[in-house]
């Protein structure tokens, strides 16, 4: 938010005073290329059930997929105040931030997700005034609130979401339909099966009868890897897992060694 602020501040500042010529060339119309993206809308924001931690979906027009993005606990706040359109006493940050563009005749044009990089989201901010354009490098939570405070669109690029998104019913039980029970790895645990990392997911439970248990699921097995995608914790390991349409390879750790086997899981 810090990093966010003072790039603002920088581009404001080429609209309220003469710009140099290095900020008079940030300044110029900025390519958008619709064709490659998706518009999607804040279709829920929920708290992870393993860590507590806020998650929001972006989901397509039709509501079939959504893009899962973990975010903080600040701007979860900020977002659920403008879906239920509660105002604060004072203006918080993103409500300063938009006061501000506002008082110099700016505006939010849109926001793009473009791209994902080591399990981090980026995102671009585009802020128009009189004609003029210019980008700003933000991350996916506060794109999201600034977008919702000007009613702007926000887009996310059609080759991400193709990638990343998972259907929506598909996501609200894959535990209960495979018949297992996922739990993160707490240093601790790990310790305790001889797993030397907390990156992995532990199986703490499977149905009897369940399709998980005739894939040969154990209780106290350790998924490193579905489909060749690292599962470092649950939320991981069940988009992994709602992205597989057909039978996925997966690596799991079982007394002291590696193995693997084939998983099913259910279709949505």
């Amino acid at each position: 938010m810090i990093r966010f602020l003072a790039i603002v501040g920088v581009c404001l500042a080429g609209w309220i005073w003469p710009p140099g010529e290095a900020i008079a060339e940030g300044l110029t119309p900025v390519p958008f290329e619709q064709k490659e993206l998706l518009q999607v809308k804040v279709n829920r924001l929920i708290a992870d059930p393993t860590s507590q931690q806020p998650v929001v979906f972006l989901a397509d027009s039709l509501e079939e997929r959504a893009l899962l993005i973990w975010i903080d606990f600040f701007e979860a706040n900020a977002i659920s105040w403008e879906i239920h359109g509660i105002k604060q006493r004072r203006p918080q940050t993103h409500e300063l931030i938009k006061r501000i563009l506002q008082k110099v005749n700016g505006t939010i044009h849109h926001i793009v997700i473009s791209h994902i990089k080591k399990n981090i989201y980026y995102a671009t901010i585009v802020v128009e005034r009189e004609g003029s354009f210019v980008e700003i490098d933000a991350r996916p939570s506060d794109s999201i609130v600034m977008a919702l405070k000007f009613k702007a669109p926000i887009f996310v690029s059609k080759t991400l979401f193709r990638e990343m998104a998972i259907p929506l019913e598909q996501h609200k039980g894959i535990e209960e339909l495979y018949g297992f029970t996922l739990q993160d790895l707490t240093l601790s645990l790990a310790k305790a099966f001889s797993f030397g990392s907390t990156r992995g997911v532990l199986v703490s439970d499977v149905r009897t009868g369940s399709r998980a248990e005739e894939d040969g699921v154990e209780r106290g097995d350790i998924f490193v890897e579905v489909g060749e995608q690292a599962v470092e914790d649950v939320m991981l390991m069940k988009d992994a897992l709602a992205k597989s349409e057909t039978a996925v390879k997966a690596k799991i750790f079982r007394k002291a060694h590696f193995l693997t086997i084939t998983l099913h899981p259910p279709s949505p």
